[in-house]
């Protein structure tokens, strides 16, 4: 049987025993819930007799020691005895007033039991029963692991709450995700009676998940309000599709410049290359942005933009034609032939072992 459930059998037995009356006197039952490191106050007197009090006796009983134990003594003259816990109990009642209160300071899990305080008067005894629970806050956290996208279900991130007295509520806030992730909750108790709470997410990794939000929720008995933890999903996917555009006409640079973005995690290393480069002069660019001077006629042509991480790549291209400073209409358009040709030829040749994106044809200066 475990640590709780032996608890509460023998929490139900010995309130059926202490409900009943001794030598004419009630007794009674009380339940106290003390945060740990905290002082408990245990109160105990009696009210419904007139005769003086002789002797306190202070008993302490645990699920694992069933037999009580005195612990504390209060005489008649007010001296105290101390059998155990030491300095970590004091008599804060008066006697002359049939007050046996005492003060448990700084609780620590192994205070956790049942309190009995046995009042002699007259030959007679009467006695009370104090419940003590000590409770432990959680310690919540959250984490998880970086997935590669695909098509079976992993386990996205977990949330626990450990080391808490009673077990913690622990659960997700998914929103939009909720029916696309799956939760698994599981509970485990500690042999010094505290528990640890677990909560595990689990979803296919794909590339809508990446980046989105998602809440663990930890509640419990000593806190004021949830404990809410956040945690991001992330996903590594490899390059999907290559997109190149060109930069705002208008702008007043030398160079025009051409922007290479595709959707990847994680960042991409970015790679241009011209059609029969060597040609030409090779063309300028910086991670995915391609700069071509206006002025310049011989740099026109085809680029390829390739954009790569360690999980795959995609490559995209964009004919680049710019008619200023040809002198001679046939020249030029012929020119223009040339490289619709060669640009037919590239796309046909990528397309058929990447992902490749539309051919654009930027036209600058006057026909």
């Amino acid at each position: 049987m475990h640590l709780l459930e032996e608890r509460k059998a023998f929490t139900l037995f010995l309130c059926f025993l202490k409900c009943i009356s001794t030598a004419g006197v009630k007794n009674s039952v009380h339940n106290k819930a003390v945060m740990i490191g905290e002082d408990a106050t245990l109160f105990c007197d009696l009210t419904a007799t007139q005769e003086n009090t002789s002797r306190v006796v202070w008993q302490k009983q645990t699920s694992e020691n069933h037999q009580p134990e005195t612990f504390f003594i209060i005489h008649k003259d007010g001296r105290t005895e101390h059998r155990d816990l030491q300095d970590h109990v004091r008599f804060v009642g008066n006697l002359m007033e049939n007050n046996g209160s005492i003060q448990l300071m700084g609780l620590k899990l192994v205070d956790d039991g049942i309190y009995t305080c046995i009042f002699t008067i007259n030959e007679q005894q009467a006695q009370k029963v104090i419940s003590v629970t000590v409770l432990v806050p959680p310690v919540g956290s959250v984490m998880g692991s970086t997935h590669v996208s695909g098509a079976f279900s992993v386990d996205l991130a977990s949330c626990m709450a450990s080391g808490a007295r009673p077990a913690a509520r622990v659960f997700w806030r998914l929103g939009a995700l909720n029916t696309s992730l799956n939760t698994h909750t599981s509970s485990t108790e500690h042999s010094d009676g505290t528990f640890t709470v677990q909560s595990h997410i689990y979803g296919v990794p794909s590339k809508h998940l990446h980046q989105k939000k998602i809440q663990c929720v930890v509640q419990h008995i000593t806190f004021t309000e949830d404990l809410e933890l956040e945690y991001q999903i992330n996903v590594h996917y490899p390059p999907d599709l290559v997109i190149i555009s060109p930069d705002d006409p208008n702008n007043p640079a030398e160079a025009e410049e051409y922007h290479c973005e595709v959707d990847c995690n994680p960042t991409p290393t970015y790679i241009w290359k011209r059609m029969n480069e060597s040609e030409g002069r090779a063309p300028r660019y910086e991670g995915n942005k391609l700069f071509l001077p206006k002025s310049s006629v011989d740099l026109n042509g085809v680029y390829i933009c390739t954009a790569s991480n360690q999980y795959g790549s995609a490559s995209g291209s964009v004919l680049h034609v710019n008619l200023t400073g040809c002198s001679v209409f046939r020249w030029c358009i012929l020119g223009v032939i040339f490289i619709v040709v060669l640009c037919s030829s590239v796309v046909l040749k990528y397309s058929s072992g990447r992902k490749t994106c539309g051919v654009l044809i930027k036209k600058q200066g006057r026909t």
